[in-house]
């Protein structure tokens, strides 16, 4: 049985352009492809194609409408090479996705002969400057002469769900002070998408 009211899905360019395909073998990046073409006025038949890709999104797992998206799960990882202390983006999502962050940990290449510190907050702006920039949300900042600095450095306040977007991103500075040349600090988001 087509949708109630819909056009005829022999007509339908998203059922057309995945005739072959098996539920399974949808990735969100098809969905994201099939959003980018079309447009909002919901008009000559887009209307059903928005229910079509909202129905084979959930019946293959890809979109959700509570929670990560299967498979969507991953590890951000950015370096900092000392003499390079400073501000950089810890994770921006593409236009239109919303990740949420489970996890924050830092580890040097040695341990510094003094404490760095470490800062990280939510920007919408780039570039900025470090912590104290006007266009910045301070989250946290943490003291450690040790190698690995892990997700406990993050206050209560902090462990709450973390989302970010392309326009309310993470981002960091790390004091280098301590380390040799040629050191590096790794800093590592957990991070699911949600949409």
């Amino acid at each position: 049985m087509s949708l109630p009211f819909a056009d005829n899905p022999d007509k339908s360019s998203i059922y057309n352009d995945l005739k072959v395909e098996k539920l399974v073998d949808l990735q969100a990046s098809d969905f994201d492809a099939f959003k980018a073409r079309m447009d909002a006025q919901g008009v000559d038949g887009l209307e059903d194609e928005y229910r079509r890709l909202l129905l084979l999104g959930l019946a293959s797992d890809k979109l959700s409408v509570s929670g990560p998206i299967p498979g969507s799960s991953n590890i951000q990882i950015s370096f900092q090479t000392s003499g390079s202390s400073g501000d950089a983006i810890l994770l921006k999502p593409p236009k239109g996705q919303v990740w949420q962050v489970s996890g924050i940990s830092v580890t040097n290449s040695a341990t510094p002969s003094t404490s760095q510190r470490y800062y990280f907050f939510y920007s919408n702006t780039n570039p900025w400057s470090a912590a104290s920039d006007a266009s910045t949300v301070f989250l946290n900042s943490f003291d450690s002469a040790t190698t690995l600095v892990g997700y406990e450095f993050l206050d209560e306040n902090v462990q709450r769900p973390m989302f970010v977007t392309n326009e309310l991103y993470l981002a960091m500075y790390t004091n280098m002070v301590g380390l040799g040349a040629g050191e590096t600090a790794q800093w590592k988001i957990a991070y699911h998408r949600i949409r």
